[in-house]
């Protein structure tokens, strides 16, 4: 009999168990439940942020791959070729091919320095061909005037590549003030204008 009561006894308990965690997986389950109910109710909110945390990102993101524009760009300016040299020298050219290679710091040095000796000799010729009346002088300064403003043209046009504006702005007030000489008086007008 003590085996039967002690079997008894050890159904009890454990029906008591099996009860017991029973009632405890509905008790889960019933907060399961609460808990899917109220993550439904919040997943239009991280829907929502996790939009606009893309738009954000797009919004920030995407500037830094699209390469700002230049002024040069928006007015629709050429690039400075040999071309516009009446008689390119050696040293135009190679100016004009490192401004195709993008190499601007190389040019505009090799600018300056020819736009430097230009200054240098019309400032030599300083008007002697009027004074005397010598009409070759006269085309000989006409003639370098004409170079200087083309070199001054192409050295803006690096100065404004190389964001260099201030320097730029200066530059083109001088190209204005000899108009008279230039190919490029209107364009440097707006690229003055956009640059203020």
């Amino acid at each position: 009999m003590t085996e039967e009561m002690f079997s008894q006894n050890e159904a009890d308990e454990l029906t008591a168990k099996v009860v017991s965690r029973l009632g405890n997986r509905q008790q889960k389950l019933e907060q399961i439940q609460q808990w899917e109910k109220q993550s439904s109710k919040k997943r239009p909110i991280y829907w929502v942020t996790a939009i606009a945390a893309c738009i954000a990102v797009v919004l920030l993101i995407v500037p830094l791959w699209t390469s700002p524009t230049s002024p040069l760009d928006d007015l629709n300016i050429a690039t400075p070729t040999t071309s516009a040299f009446r008689s390119a020298t050696a040293e135009q050219t190679e100016i004009a091919t490192l401004i195709e290679k993008k190499e601007y710091e190389k040019a505009l040095v090799k600018t300056e320095k020819a736009l430097r000796q230009s200054d240098l000799s019309i400032k030599e010729l300083g008007g002697t061909g009027a004074i005397w009346n010598d009409e070759e002088l006269m085309y000989e300064e006409e003639a370098e005037m004409m170079m200087n403003s083309e070199l001054r043209w192409t050295y803006i046009y690096i100065l404004v590549r190389m964001e260099r504006n201030q320097e730029a702005k200066k530059q083109l007030k001088k190209y204005i003030k000899n108009a008279q000489y230039g190919d490029h008086t209107e364009e440097a007008k707006a690229l003055l204008q956009s640059l203020n």
